[in-house]
């Protein structure tokens, strides 16, 4: 039975909560199904939505080249950039977990680029890769390449530049997750492995991967998420060019927001955002049964 103590507690511990849940209902889950209503509407802000069905839906599958382009691209980078900054912030932080000299100087100066604005990081970017003055096609003029790629400017290779000047980053939060994960797994475990004859390779596969395997799911699912999400770099350097190369979800929403006006439509893009996003963690969730190791136990 409940007794009164139980329902005080309940009671404290709703009123301690109670500033996440209030935030919630008004800055993420109202704004969350508002915007699910307006994906059923036309809206441009200076009129009232009006209900219009599954219109949009059906323009964003069977006309809008522009949105499957988007979707496309989207796909494309988060197939490269999570590989590559999840496991390359593994390695690392697995460098870093040594005793090597100066290795808090390393730590530090690796995750200053994740902290820098994005803003100021995209405008360096474009200094970089420029065709003209940039020091990265300077530097392979001087190495015998007589045309180098015009990177963002480059239908072929704007959205592999993307991912690149991303990977700058593996230095940052998740750098520092898996950083405390290493640092928490027990040391007498390498040691007995050592003493049985195993391999650098063989304790990092059957020793460090299982125990800091909760730790890579959840890396995992950021990086996801963070993937999808990409937009500072599209928007302020190629605007979503060349030829929609690096039109990407995010910024595709935005341009059909605050440019065009077409509140509806974009709120109907966001919501397929959100489905997507909501499916393919959600099999992350299933597909970890596999492999997570549960280090509780």
């Amino acid at each position: 039975m409940i007794n009164n103590k139980t329902i005080k507690n309940y009671l404290v511990v709703l009123v301690f909560i109670s500033p996440w849940i209030i935030g919630f209902i008004f800055f993420i889950g109202g704004p969350m199904l508002s915007t699910f209503w307006l994906g059923f509407t036309r809206y441009d802000v200076f009129r009232s939505p009006k209900f219009i069905g599954l219109t949009n839906y059906y323009r964003l599958f069977f006309e809008d080249e522009v949105f499957m382009k988007s979707l496309y691209n989207t796909l494309y980078y988060t197939a490269l950039n999570v590989p590559l900054g999840v496991f390359g912030s593994l390695l690392i932080a697995s460098m870093l977990n040594n005793n090597l000299p100066g290795k808090n100087v390393f730590r530090t100066v690796l995750y200053i680029p994740s902290i820098t604005s994005g803003i100021a990081m995209a405008m360096l970017w474009m200094w970089i890769f420029d065709p003209g003055v940039g020091i990265v096609n300077e530097i392979l003029r001087n190495i015998g390449v007589a045309n180098p790629p015009l990177w963002f400017k480059s239908t072929t290779w704007v959205k592999p530049t993307m991912v690149l000047v991303k990977i700058v980053e593996i230095g940052g939060a998740r750098m520092i997750i898996f950083l405390a994960a290493l640092q928490n797994t027990p040391a007498d475990l390498y040691e007995v492995a050592y003493i049985e004859g195993a391999n650098s390779w063989t304790r990092f596969r059957k020793i460090t991967l299982p125990m800091i395997s909760p730790i890579l799911l959840l890396n995992l699912i950021t990086a996801i998420i963070d993937s999808f999400r990409v937009f500072i770099n599209s928007y302020a350097i190629t605007e979503g060019g060349p030829l929609n190369e690096s039109m990407f979800l995010v910024l595709y929403i935005y341009k059909n927001a605050f440019s065009n006006l077409k509140m509806g439509y974009a709120s109907a893009i966001s919501s397929i955002f959100l489905v997507i996003i909501f499916i393919i963690t959600l099999i992350q969730m299933k597909l970890s049964n596999k492999w997570v190791t549960n280090v509780s136990e």
